[in-house]
Parts: C-alpha cells; sequence; structure tokens
C-alpha cells in the first residue's frame, strides 16, 4: 500500500498547490455577514452612557453606510443626550454627535450658554483632541466655526504634540471644515513620513505600535483627506491594503463596543470612499473545471463582503501549464447581473490538466486596489473509462502470447501460472467525452492475497502509442517480490490522476500462482508493520543460591564473640564506672555511640553504602563533639 499511499498524498499536495492564489497586494480577509453581526452585537441598546451610545450609533452608520437606526437604539441614545453633562467638552462631543445621528428624532436642544463655553476652550493653549472635539460639536449643533481660528490652534497645538495620533485627529478636523484649507495643515503634517513610520509584519500588515486606534485614525485621516481634496491618496495603494489588512486581522479580537467602532469606521470611511475602491476577489466556483462545472466563476466584493457591480473582468491569458501554451487571450467575463463575473471555459475544450489564468479587472472613474493583477492556477479534469484491456500468460522464453480481452469493470474468468510463465496485461485509459487517450500519472497493476493479507505493487507504463503495459516474469518476481509463497492472488488495476475526476479501482479477478519452491516467510503487510509490538520484559540475572542458615547462624556467633570477650576482659582487669556521671553530655555521648552501632547493624541488613555515609555524617559530628566534651571533662577531674 505505500506506492497508493504516496499516490494519495501527491495528489493532496497538487490540489493545495494548484488552488493557490497570487497577488502582488491582497487583502487577506474581509467582514463577513457573520463578522458583521457579531461586531454590532456590541452596538445593542439600552446603552449605559453616552460614551457607548456615540460609539455604538456611528459604528451602526458606517456599517450601513448611512442606513436607519433601530428605534430601541434611538431612544436609549437619545434619554442619554438629555442628562448630558453641559459643562464637560468629552460629555458634550459624545452628546452632540449622537445628536447629529438623531437630528429628525430626537427633538434636544443645547442652551446658549452651553455654546458659548465651547467657544470659550477654542483658544491657544487647547490641545489637538480638545479641538477636534470643539470642531464636532459646534457642526453637530450646527454652529458656525471659525476656520482660520481653528487651523491656527491646531498648528498651535501640534507644535508640541506630533505624534501619529494627534497629527491624523487634526487631518480629521481639518476636513471638518467648511473651507479646509489643507495644504496649509499639511505643510506641518508630513503624511508620506508617517506611513513611513510604520511597523511592517511579514509583508502583510502595516501598523502603529501594533495598536487599533492609532492604525484606524490615521488611516480614516488619509481617506477622509483624499475625498475632501479630491486628489490621488497620499500613500500608496499597497501601503492602503497592508493597513486595511491589520485591521481585518483585528476583526476577531475586538471585545469592546470602542475596538468596534475604530474597526467598522474606518473600513466604512474606506467602502464609502469616492476616489478609490477596495475589494477582493473570490473564486466562488472552485479551481476545478469539468462537464458538469463548465465556468469559472468570481466574485469581487468590499471589505464588507458587498459585490462590486459595473467592473470589467477580462481574462489576459489562459496558459496551460504543461506545455505553456495559451488556449484564451483578453477574454472578457460575463456579469450575471447579481454578483459573479462568470466565463465558460469548459466550451473551449480544454484537454484535462492545469492551466494559469490572469486577470484584468478594473473599475471606470475609480482606481480599484487589491485586484488589478489577479492570477490562479485551475485545472481541468475528465472523466474516463479502460478500454481495450488485454491480459494472459506466456512461456518465460517465449515472445508472443495469447492474451485474452476484459471489458471493464467485468471480471474474467480465474487463471493459473507457474514460475516458468510471465503475466502480461496492457491497456489504454480515454476520456469518455471524446474518446481521446488519457495518460495518468498513476497506473497499479496490485496483486493481493486476501488469507495472509500479502500485497505486491507494480507499475503499468505506458509506450509510445499511450498504451499501458505490464509484464512480470513470475521466475524472479515469485523469489523477490511474492517471497515464494503460492495461492490464489486477486489482480487488481488501480488508475488515478490530480485531473481525473472518477479514480479507477478495478478488480480484474483472480490469479493462481505456482512458484514452485518452499514458500519464505511472508512479509508483513503495511497495516502489520504498525501494529504494536511485543512488550519487552527485562529479565535480571537470578541471585546466586545462599549457603546454608547453619553456616550462617556460625558466623554470626563468631562476629559476637569479641563483645562476649571484651565484656569477659573488663571484669577480669576491673572496669572502672564509677565516675561515669548522668550528665547530659555523657548521656548523648553514649546515645550517639550507640546510634553508630545500630546504624552499622542496618547497613549490614538494608541500607547501601550511600545511605549510610548520609547518616553517619550527622550522628558522627554529634558524637563527636560531646565526645570531646565528655574526655575534656574526665582529663580535668583528674
Amino acid at each position: 500500500m505505500s506506492m497508493i499511499c504516496r499516490t494519495l498524498i501527491t495528489g493532496i499536495l497538487v490540489g493545495v498547490v494548484f488552488g493557490q492564489l497570487t497577488c502582488a497586494t491582497q487583502l487577506s480577509s474581509v467582514i463577513s455577514n457573520d463578522d458583521g453581526l457579531r461586531l454590532i452585537q456590541y452596538f445593542k441598546a439600552p446603552f449605559s452612557n453616552l460614551e457607548t451610545a456615540f460609539y455604538s450609533l456611528s459604528g451602526l452608520k458606517h456599517y450601513t453606510q448611512g442606513g436607519a437606526l433601530g428605534q430601541a437604539e434611538k431612544e436609549s441614545a437619545c434619554k442619554l443626550v438629555k442628562s448630558c453633562e453641559t459643562k464637560s467638552l468629552t460629555s458634550l462631543y459624545y452628546g452632540a454627535s449622537v445628536l447629529g445621528h438623531l437630528r429628525s428624532f430626537c427633538k434636544h436642544e443645547f442652551s446658549k450658554e452651553t455654546v458659548e463655553f465651547v467657544k470659550g476652550k477654542l483658544n491657544e493653549n487647547a490641545s489637538v483632541k480638545n479641538i477636534h472635539a470643539i470642531v464636532s460639536i459646534l457642526k453637530n449643533l450646527g454652529q458656525e466655526v471659525d476656520d482660520d481660528q481653528v487651523l491656527s490652534a491646531l498648528l498651535n497645538a501640534l507644535k508640541s504634540d506630533n505624534s501619529i495620533l494627534s497629527s491624523s485627529i487634526a487631518l480629521l478636523t481639518v476636513a471638518k471644515l467648511s473651507n479646509p484649507n489643507l495644504a496649509s495643515i499639511l505643510k506641518s503634517i508630513d503624511i508620506e513620513d508617517m506611513a513611513a513610520q510604520a511597523d511592517e509584519v511579514d509583508e502583510r500588515f502595516l501598523h502603529f505600535e501594533n495598536n487599533l486606534e492609532i492604525t484606524s485614525t490615521f488611516l480614516s485621516a488619509v481617506v477622509e483627506v483624499s475625498n475632501v481634496a479630491k486628489q490621488p491618496l497620499a500613500i500608496s495603494k499597497n501601503q492602503v491594503i497592508l493597513f486595511t489588512n491589520f485591521l481585518l486581522r483585528s476583526k476577531t479580537a475586538a471585545s469592546t463596543v470602542k475596538e468596534a467602532y475604530l474597526l467598522l469606521s474606518t473600513l466604512g470611511r474606506i467602502t464609502s470612499s469616492t476616489q478609490f475602491r477596495l475589494a477582493k476577489v473570490a473564486v466562488v466556483s472552485g479551481t476545478s473545471i469539468s462537464e458538469h462545472k463548465s465556468a469559472i466563476q468570481i466574485s469581487v466584493s468590499n471589505v464588507f463582503s458587498q459585490p462590486l457591480t459595473k467592473l470589467s473582468v477580462i481574462a489576459e491569458s489562459i496558459i496551460r501549464a504543461s506545455d505553456n501554451e495559451v488556449i484564451v487571450s483578453n477574454v472578457p467575463f460575463k456579469f450575471d447581473g447579481q454578483k459573479t463575473y462568470n466565463f465558460m471555459f469548459w466550451k473551449k475544450k480544454p484537454k484535462s490538466g492545469f492551466y494559469d489564468v490572469t486577470l484584468a479587472i478594473s473599475s471606470t472613474g475609480t482606481q480599484l486596489f487589491g485586484v488589478s493583477d489577479f492570477e490562479f492556477r485551475v485545472k481541468v479534469t475528465s472523466t474516463i473509462t479502460v478500454a481495450n484491456l488485454e491480459i494472459g500468460t506466456a512461456e518465460r522464453e517465449q515472445t508472443g502470447a495469447t492474451l485474452n480481452s476484459v471489458s471493464y469493470p467485468s471480471k474474467m474468468e480465474d487463471m493459473r501460472a507457474d514460475n516458468q510463465q510471465k503475466i502480461i496485461m496492457q491497456f489504454q485509459v480515454k476520456n469518455i467525452v471524446d474518446d481521446s487517450l488519457v495518460l495518468p500519472h498513476q497506473a497499479f497493476v496490485r496483486f493481493f492475497k486476501e488469507d495472509s493479507n500479502q500485497e505486491i505493487i507494480f507499475v503499468a507504463e505506458p509506450d509510445d502509442k499511450s498504451t499501458y503495459k505490464f509484464e512480470v516474469e513470475l521466475a524472479t518476481a515469485g523469489r523477490e517480490q511474492f517471497n515464494s509463497v503460492p495461492g490464489k492472488y486477486f489482480l487488481q488495476l488501480i488508475v488515478g490522476d490530480a485531473t481525473i475526476s472518477n479514480p479507477i479501482f478495478w478488480e480484474i479477478g483472480a490469479v493462481t500462482l505456482n512458484l514452485g519452491e518452499d514458500a519464505k516467510k511472508a512479509k508483513p503487510s503495511f497495516e502489520q508493520q504498525y501494529l504494536p509490538k511485543p512488550e519487552i520484559h527485562h529479565v535480571f540475572r537470578q541471585p546466586e543460591e545462599r549457603p546454608p542458615v547453619v553456616v550462617s547462624q556460625a558466623f554470626t556467633v563468631a562476629c559476637l564473640l569479641p563483645i562476649a570477650l571484651l565484656f569477659i576482659l573488663w571484669i577480669r582487669v576491673g572496669a572502672n564506672v564509677s565516675d561515669l556521671r548522668l550528665a547530659p553530655k555523657n548521656i548523648m555521648f553514649h546515645i550517639g555511640l550507640a546510634g553508630i552501632f545500630i546504624l552499622y547493624y542496618f547497613c549490614w541488613l538494608s541500607l547501601d553504602m550511600f545511605v549510610t555515609i548520609q547518616y553517619l555524617c550527622g550522628i558522627g559530628v554529634v558524637t563527636f563533639i560531646f565526645g570531646n566534651l565528655v574526655l575534656s571533662d574526665l582529663a580535668n577531674n583528674r
């Protein structure tokens, strides 16, 4: 089965390779319907505060491209606007922005004192963020804004804070003005230099400090400036795509209402831009073409998965990969009126194989980013059958043979062969549609012995007339491949290819082999090779037989005799123990001495040398200290 497994693996790898899409720089993903539904869950009423209401209504407006808001959202937001803190610039910014989304629904007006409070905050000491809030409040309340004063305040604020975030907010502020002087602000803010400070990751993402707020605010500012100035973007299309890819990567990580707003508001600005269109192309028909799937179908959508219509989609070339022959050039795709562009490639009667497709996609009057140069690979599959199969046996030295025809998928009559013969088979593979000959990459002949699961696989090779031929001499193969195991084998034909839609596994019939020699031990089958092996049990050397008990006891008595002799001699010489006092040091010394003897006993009985030394170090130190004190005391008493 090893060859079959390699065949399957090859097919899988080819399937992965041919489906790869290539484009200079393209969107990594889009906001799908499921993504959108998950993100707008953060915008559901009731709102806990004005800040949440602002992010929710603004996010919904950008996502729906100005669509209607829900009744619950409008009522909850309007209630919060009426309780807005009029002495807080931040609270007024959120309240006035929400009121701007609810002009026809929420009947609330801020007092003249509030308006004067806001105007009074516009001075030379105001920060960029506060200036943006002031302009937004006045615009949403329908008040006039002094453009020159705003511009002067912004330029002064940028001297103390010209970070990417502050500079981006300044651009968004100027874009809100009635007569924006972009030329003046752009002298202080270099958008190209700002973009050059972004961090690039794997040539797929651009971002500032891996921060969603900074990156989304910068990209929003670039798009707004382009729309207001009615000029091309100040950054390249590749940079736009890479920045957008970073935002799209954040769609699954967004976990707060603010993050959802930052993501959808920027993507909404990109979608509604009048200067460019950012799109992603997908091969919706799959990359396999057959009689039943005859068209190449692609869809082109914006970042919100909405289809882009009225595009020009042209197949610049479709080239057969095997010989680089151009099959199609400069042929337009037809729009189906809903969301896909189609080209009936099957009508060109392509041969089975792989084809490289190059598309040119453009939009009239507007730049199209992300899909202008798009390439992918498709495969044309065919339905096959086995034809003209002939099989038979011949003597080993015989040049010709009488072969019997077998029609697919029927079976032949059982045949017999011995080790003086050879088995010969030849066949052709044809395309069912046009009856042309096909040369699949894999054609195997398999002998399978059912009772032992033994299998032998041979490769059939085509000749110059596209006829596959197989011949095996049993004298040699019987020893080397069949291991001289006689018996009944099932003969099977396996034909497959990555471009074949119906791979064939045909059991042609049974062959009884008489291989003549004594059967060797059959090799284990593919499955048997990976079965659990018997557990290995290590057997230690058996211990030597111990001596009789009498001998052991005799040696024990012999070891104890010196102790008895010691006490006898002490009695003979008159051992003096009268000076032995029951002082603590004397007791500790004798306990330590007894402990050493007991430790020796346990070493002889069960402990090993290393454990004995560990214990001896502790007991020996105690015995040494107190023994020294005892000897010193005896010396002083003399």
